[in-house]
């Protein structure tokens, strides 16, 4: 098969080896993949970044797909879900239908949604339009402001942060305007899960849950943020037993309506548990998390069909897998030289997020995330470690 992901940075990475692995050709759309992604095997098709794509101007894309045989295009954006009308006859489109798309870029009517659902969602602070927004008036804090159906950042406002408030009011009416929303940050939070989850022809099946350890004391920012995305101060850990019961029924409730939105991909959902392991809606990703760390322990056929037809196949057991989040110790340096050849002195899996500059590897977020079966060999974190330019943030 010739196979194209239209994706966010680096969101399919493992899958995208096991594909090229089974005999498979793979090109991605991400128009700053690296030499190290090509050095597996990954080709560029750059039409330039997603959010200038139009059903107006994606002509010249078509043609590449045209050209290069792309046989199955893997839209990993929901923001382009319209792609799915455009394609060449006989190119099969996995990606979300135009209703599944809005669980994530209506991000206001999928809580609603979710609370007609019986589920818990977090109580609202204030609503309206950006060009009369005034955070000064709110004193419920910390709080998060969010887009209600466009493509905005969200905004987390501090316990006494009024310099960022005003920031934040300045920088709003300069930009765009848009609906938005308030929501209180979680009363006592404890700690928010990630459920990893793939919707294939109605059916649904979870593959992954865990805590994304570190998040609600960065949310609240009580802790310096690294430079870089979520991982780089945030690492991945296994539930207890009793919540991630609670979590899998929780997202089973929501789940089961999601699928019948039709559509075929990979995404996320976010929830917050409380000090009373209560569990409570945050938000949902029609979509792999960017700079994916998760691995594929299946092979690039059965990620194949799971996304076709059978969700089941990529519901694979992790229980004796770890995750493990190095960190850069130099000023957070995403550019700094990193180890790459103990990977394959210590046969450790290999991460996602490098850059390949010649001969030399470096760390590209501040942060990578290893994967293992059971604990990293000791000598290779030894290694990896005695020179202080990296650090072990869990173990």
């Amino acid at each position: 098969m010739n196979i194209l992901f239209v994706e966010y940075p680096h969101a399919f990475f493992s899958q995208q080896r096991e594909l090229i692995k089974a005999g498979h050709k793979v090109w991605s759309t991400w128009h700053t993949v690296t030499s190290y992604n090509e050095s597996f095997g990954v080709q560029i098709m750059d039409f330039g970044f997603w959010d200038s794509w139009t059903t107006e101007n994606c002509q010249p894309l078509i043609d590449m797909i045209t050209e290069a045989e792309i046989d199955t295009v893997v839209c990993g954006i929901p923001w382009v879900y319209w792609l799915r009308d455009k394609m060449p006859e006989g190119v099969t489109f996995l990606g979300p239908t135009k209703a599944a798309a809005e669980l994530e870029t209506n991000k206001f009517g999928t809580r609603a949604s979710a609370a007609l659902l019986g589920l818990n969602v977090i109580p609202l602070v204030a609503e309206g339009r950006t060009d009369a927004l005034d955070l000064t008036v709110h004193t419920e804090r910390p709080c998060v402001l969010k887009p209600k159906d466009t493509f905005n950042p969200t905004q987390v406002i501090g316990q006494d942060d009024d310099e960022e408030m005003s920031e934040i009011c300045d920088m709003m009416q300069e930009s765009e305007h848009y609906d938005y929303y308030i929501e209180q940050f979680l009363p006592n939070m404890k700690l928010e899960a990630d459920v990893e989850f793939i919707i294939a022809d109605g059916k649904w099946a979870i593959t992954y849950v865990g805590t994304m350890k570190g998040e609600a004391e960065r949310r609240t920012m009580n802790v310096d943020d690294a430079y870089g995305p979520w991982m780089s101060g945030v690492t991945l850990e296994p539930l207890p037993a009793n919540i991630e019961e609670k979590v899998k029924a929780f997202a089973k409730t929501f789940l089961d309506w999601a699928a019948t939105l039709g559509g075929n991909y990979i995404g996320t959902l976010d929830l917050g548990v409380d000090d009373n392991d209560e569990v409570y809606w945050i938000e949902c990703n029609v979509r792999a998390t960017a700079f994916n760390c998760l691995p594929c322990l299946t092979s690039g056929d059965d990620f194949m069909t799971a996304l076709t037809s059978d969700p089941s196949k990529y519901a694979v057991d992790y229980s004796d897998w770890k995750l493990t989040t190095i960190v850069s110790n130099i000023n957070n340096d995403p550019r700094q030289e990193y180890p790459y050849a103990l990977h394959a002195e210590y046969n450790v899996e290999v991460p996602n997020c490098l850059l390949k500059d010649g001969d030399v590897y470096r760390s590209y977020c501040g942060a990578v995330i290893l994967f293992s079966k059971g604990d990293l060999p000791l000598e290779f974190v030894t290694k990896l470690t005695h020179n202080g330019e990296y650090g072990v943030l869990s173990l």
